[in-house]
């Protein structure tokens, strides 16, 4: 696995849809996890592992701290704002072999896996920053 930039690609019309969709169905839950489990904390990181299935989705999460996310496995994800956010949904290419991408603190979305295969990553939250 290397680093590469983030492939934001342009949502399909039938997509578009169906985040929208979504996004209505989903509209007033809570603030869940950032992802499924912690696997290691101590006062300086908190260490996350997500996996999602294709179709599946992570809580409506909040980044409050800076992130910087391993990502091993998937197609395409989706980043969906709840309604009225600033920020539009997005859509992103995994590329073959994984990822890292830094995540600044301040966004709030659900992880969604639109893609054909198994999303898994490894999220790591700065506590400090």
């Amino acid at each position: 696995m290397r680093h590469t930039e983030t492939e934001y690609l342009p949502i399909p019309h039938e997509l578009t849809e169906r985040i929208q969709k979504f996004r209505r169905e989903h509209a007033g839950e809570p603030i869940g996890d950032v992802a499924d489990h912690v696997l290691f904390e101590d006062d300086k990181v908190r260490i996350w592992e997500m996996t999602l299935e294709p179709g599946e989705h992570s809580d409506l999460h909040h980044h409050a701290h800076d992130y910087y996310l391993v990502i091993f496995s998937g197609d395409l994800v989706a980043g969906v704002t709840p309604p009225g956010d600033p920020v539009e949904p997005f859509l992103a290419r995994v590329p073959p072999g994984g990822n890292t991408v830094a995540v600044p603190r301040g966004g709030t979305e659900w992880a969604y896996n639109v893609g054909k295969t198994t999303y898994h990553e490894i999220l790591i939250e700065l506590k400090q920053s």
